[in-house]
């Protein structure tokens, strides 16, 4: 009974170590739970930047508060975590405006365009076309977009 017994805990303790040794001792410690998950709005707790935590695993920054108003209506789904814990978070880009949402101008050009999908944008070509797509206050749904952002988007 005293073999068995002694069989039993070499067998549990070499199946203990195997374990140890090939998955690694911090696979069996609790690891802190990200303050974050894909899809949602995270912000550091120093900058008042909010940035969209992908599904690729990477973040992507609102330019400025009109694109972000673009897509939500508040601030209240946005998750603060600490700038070391952002800073992990590989920063892949700008978020260009919500599709139909407004339309955009540059301040280096009179062109107005209408935001598609993928931050491509269509040139509104004639005040008759701008009021043919949306009424006669349709020059009242323009953001201007600083030079800098207007490459975030393809014509």
């Amino acid at each position: 009974m005293t073999n068995s017994i002694v069989n039993r805990a070499f067998t549990v303790a070499v199946a203990a170590a195997t374990i140890l040794w090939s998955v690694g001792f911090a696979a069996l410690v609790p690891q802190q739970a990200s303050a974050a998950s894909y899809g949602n709005l995270i912000k550091g707790t120093t900058l008042s930047t909010v940035y969209y935590y992908g599904s690729d695993g990477q973040r992507y920054s609102f330019p400025n508060e009109k694109t972000f108003f673009s897509w939500y209506s508040d601030f209240s789904g946005v998750v603060t975590m600490s700038d070391s814990e952002l800073a992990n978070i590989t920063l892949a880009g700008n978020i260009a405006y919500r599709p139909g949402s407004r339309w955009i101008k540059i301040t280096s050009d009179n062109k107005t365009y209408a935001v598609a999908r993928n931050g491509s944008v269509r040139w509104i070509e004639s005040e008759d076309a701008a009021k043919g797509l949306a009424g006669d206050d349709w020059n009242k749904n323009i953001d201007d977009v600083p030079d800098v952002f207007f490459v975030d988007y393809s014509v």
